[in-house]
């Protein structure tokens, strides 16, 4: 049973599956594009061939903070839903406080630990957690998140 882990804003969409507790697949889309209901489009069909590919039986989207919530995301999640009742798939919305539940005991609470501590898990994810580390914009963050969301109810 697949569980897609979805992070995504209106620029950013990561996703990872998770099959029988193995990473399966991740990636990061980038979408440059300004706002748009088209952009909306583009970014819930690109979900497409993962749901078709691994039979996704749940999707799990990590939900930022109410004051971190614009129109254009709300927008985006509420596409994201509607596109998952069509196709009969629960979605779990999680908040993103959640993502610190795979830090290690003893470390702090911070986005470098929980990353941390999934290279651990899967070391697949090593050469993107290295490269973020460098990244001056953080562009592999929205991955590691997709992979918490998908990791809490796998």
């Amino acid at each position: 049973m697949a569980t897609l882990g979805i992070s995504t804003n209106t620029r950013l969409l990561g996703l990872a599956i998770i099959n029988q507790g193995r990473l399966v697949e991740y990636k990061v889309h980038l979408h440059k594009s300004s706002w748009s209901p088209s952009k909306a489009n583009m970014i819930v069909t690109s979900l497409e061939p993962c749901v078709r590919q691994y039979s996704i039986k749940k999707i799990v989207l990590s939900i930022p903070h109410e004051h971190h919530q614009t129109p254009a995301f709300k927008t985006l999640i509420f596409c994201i839903q509607e596109y998952c009742k069509t196709k009969g798939i629960p979605v779990i919305m999680e908040p993103a406080e959640a993502l610190y539940s795979f830090c290690q005991n003893g470390q702090k609470k911070t986005k470098k630990a929980m990353m941390y501590s999934l290279v651990q898990k899967f070391p697949e994810l090593r050469h993107c957690y290295q490269k973020e580390l460098r990244n001056k914009n953080k562009y592999y963050f929205k991955l590691f998140e997709a992979v918490v969301m998908a990791m809490l109810h796998h």
